[in-house]
């Protein structure tokens, strides 16, 4: 005779051991809470790939797989703010770097954080997320006439990598350059 596997809070049945021990995970307390938006998950490798949603940026799109080029209100009032002064470890690569793996995981090219333009201070997520078409204008500049200055040169190459794992956003960078 067959054993029913069932759970004893839901009464739902399984025809596997190891589903029901699965499933009884649904019951049990949520103590892994996300730091970033407070969700709660019974097991630490959920919360971990739940934390990955927070690292990959939220690029506005004008259609399907083509970014939106406009500035949004975010990036408008930005640019109205007084300068602020950008953190002295963004200025150091080797230290910009390390900070940023730190913050950002598998994702940490989107902690980095510009020290130039009208923007010093955001970090590349959420330039990608407020003003994609600024991105492509300064990269693809990057791209036609380089750069002298060493730090900057780091920061547009780290942000031309961060850039083309998007799509959406390298069709608008690959038509600025001609190369489609």
């Amino acid at each position: 005779m067959d054993r029913v596997n069932k759970c004893s809070v839901c009464d739902k049945v399984f025809t596997e051991k190891s589903n029901l021990t699965r499933h009884m995970k649904i019951h049990a307390p949520k103590e892994n809470q996300c730091d970033v938006c407070g969700k709660s998950f019974t097991t630490k490798p959920q919360l971990n790939n739940h934390i990955k949603l927070h690292q990959y940026p939220s690029i506005p799109l004008y259609r399907q797989g083509e970014a939106r080029l406009q500035c949004t209100d975010a990036a408008r009032a930005v640019t109205e703010a007084p300068r602020k002064v950008v953190d002295p470890t963004w200025l150091d690569p080797v230290k910009a770097e390390a900070a940023a793996k730190t913050l950002g995981g598998e994702m940490w090219k989107g902690q980095l954080v510009l020290t130039l333009g009208k923007y010093a201070g955001q970090s590349f997520r959420w330039l990608l997320e407020n003003d994609v078409g600024w991105v492509v204008w300064l990269l693809a500049e990057y791209c036609k006439k380089g750069e002298k200055a060493e730090l900057l040169q780091w920061q547009k190459e780290r942000m031309l990598e961060y850039a083309r794992q998007f799509p959406s956003v390298t069709c608008h960078l690959e038509k600025r350059l001609g190369v489609r």
